[in-house]
C-alpha cells in the first residue's frame, strides 16, 4: 500500500466502526473518484483557485451526490492536505486494507482466452485451497500464453500455461 494511502485507510477503518460502513465509504470514494478524474480534477488542481472556493464547491458536489458524512469529511481532509489528486491511491489503499482484514487476497489471473463461469469458479476454488484464503480475481487475457493460465497472488506464482510448460521443457533440455 502506498505511503500516502495507509494513514487514510486506517483512519477510515477506525472511525467507520465496522467493515460494512468502511466498505460503503470506499464505494462512495470510488464513484466520486471517477467523476473527479473526468470533470472536477482540473478545478481542484488549479492553484489559482482559493482553498475556500474549493471547499465550498466540494461541499456542494458531495451534498448533491448524497455522500455519507464520513466520506465528505475524508474528502475535505484530502482537499485541505492537497491530496485530493491522489484519491485513486486512497481508494486502492482502503480496498487493500479491507481485503486484508477480511482475509481476502487478490489474484492477478492471466488466461490465454476468456474463461467460462464454471471454469473461473473451479480455478478460483483450486487456488483458494492452495493459498488458504478467499480470493478476488482480477482477470486479463493474453493470447501469447497459448493455453492455460498464470496466477499471481502476493509473491506466489502459479503457472499452468502452455507457454510456461514449453519454457520449462526448453530449460531442462538445455541443461541435459
Amino acid at each position: 500500500m502506498k505511503r500516502i494511502a495507509r494513514p487514510y485507510a486506517k483512519a477510515v477503518l477506525a472511525v467507520a466502526g465496522s467493515l460494512e460502513r468502511a466498505t460503503a465509504v470506499r464505494d462512495e470514494l470510488g464513484a466520486f473518484a471517477t467523476a473527479f478524474a473526468s470533470a472536477l480534477g482540473p478545478f481542484f488542481a488549479n492553484p489559482a483557485v482559493p482553498l475556500l472556493a474549493k471547499r465550498s464547491a466540494l461541499d456542494k458536489v458531495t451534498e448533491r451526490l448524497g455522500l455519507a458524512p464520513l466520506t465528505r469529511r475524508l474528502l475535505q481532509a484530502l482537499l485541505s492536505r492537497h491530496r485530493l489528486g491522489r484519491l485513486d491511491e486512497v481508494v486502492a489503499g482502503l480496498t487493500d486494507e479491507l481485503n486484508r482484514r477480511q482475509g481476502i487476497a487478490v489474484a492477478e489471473l492471466t488466461t490465454a482466452e476468456p474463461l467460462e463461469d464454471d471454469e473461473r469458479g473451479e480455478l478460483q476454488r483450486v487456488l483458494e485451497a492452495k493459498i488458504g484464503k478467499k480470493l478476488q480475481l482480477r482477470e486479463q487475457v493474453d493470447p501469447d500464453l497459448l493455453a492455460g493460465f498464470v496466477a499471481r497472488v502476493d509473491s506466489q506464482l502459479f503457472d499452468g500455461s502452455l507457454r510456461g510448460q514449453l519454457d520449462r521443457l526448453a530449460r531442462e533440455l538445455a541443461e541435459a
